[in-house]
């Protein structure tokens, strides 16, 4: 599924020296592109469809996507927030065997503000421990086609909240190169949540850089007769906006 993905997406510690005091806020926006599948179970009632659907497929279905990232930081502190919203209509899943075919339909909302601390500033190394909360808005529709049983049309929606924390690592490379690793765990709402995400970026100059990566994003949620069971992957890109 298109997504928004965390990607640390931060200047080296030379040019950031050359864009604010050290006392200054350096800012960063950052939408971009995720290009990701997405495989696992979701439910509504007692009728649960598999999902396994590649990026291409989710594409060829895809209604309507928005995504992008706010980095903020001042001293050592980190401030951060992602959001993502994806419509996909009618995606490959599999029914069981009752039905001849299911046809899931999902809005997908997810808003992720976290808030951290930098306890390695070095030169080309840096480490933030990251904390906040990660909420999820899901609208599913299962339309199941007439087979053993006859056909059925399934829809509900649910909101969550988890808490999360994690730690996100950059690494400044030769030539303007840099690498980095973001990865968070929690739970709340949903049993447990996971993601981790790795990016490679270039500061093109002092205002823009560009940024590769994939990203992984597990969530388990079942509740009052409702699943979401997935995980969603696969390769991201941006353009970072700093300020």
């Amino acid at each position: 599924m298109l997504g928004l993905a965390l990607c640390a997406t931060e200047v080296s510690a030379q040019s950031a020296s050359r864009q604010s005091p050290v006392d200054g806020w350096q800012v960063q926006f950052v939408p971009y592109l995720w290009g990701a599948g997405l495989d696992g179970q979701v439910g509504i009632g007692n009728r649960t469809a598999d999902v396994d659907a590649s990026f291409s497929n989710i594409l060829s279905h895809l209604h309507f996507a928005a995504m992008g990232m706010a980095d903020a930081r001042r001293n050592k502190l980190v401030v951060l927030t992602d959001a993502l919203y994806t419509d996909v209509r009618g995606q490959d899943a599999t029914p069981g065997p009752l039905f001849s075919s299911v046809s899931p339909q999902q809005k997908l909302f997810i808003l992720t503000p976290e808030a951290g601390y930098r306890v390695v500033d070095g030169q080309d190394t840096s480490v933030d421990v990251i904390g906040g909360i990660r909420l999820w808005h899901t609208n599913s529709e299962l339309q199941f086609q007439a087979g053993l049983l006859p056909s059925v049309n399934l829809q509900s929606s649910r909101d969550w909240v988890d808490a999360i924390g994690g730690l996100r690592v950059r690494r400044a490379l030769a030539h303007r190169w840099w690498a980095s690793a973001y990865g968070d765990a929690g739970g709340g709402g949903s049993s447990f949540t996971y993601q981790i995400v790795g990016n490679a970026g270039l500061d093109l100059e002092e205002h823009y850089a560009l940024v590769f990566g994939y990203r992984y994003l597990k969530v388990d949620y079942e509740k009052n007769s409702f699943l979401l069971d997935t995980a969603m992957k696969g390769p991201l890109f941006g353009f970072t906006f700093k300020f």
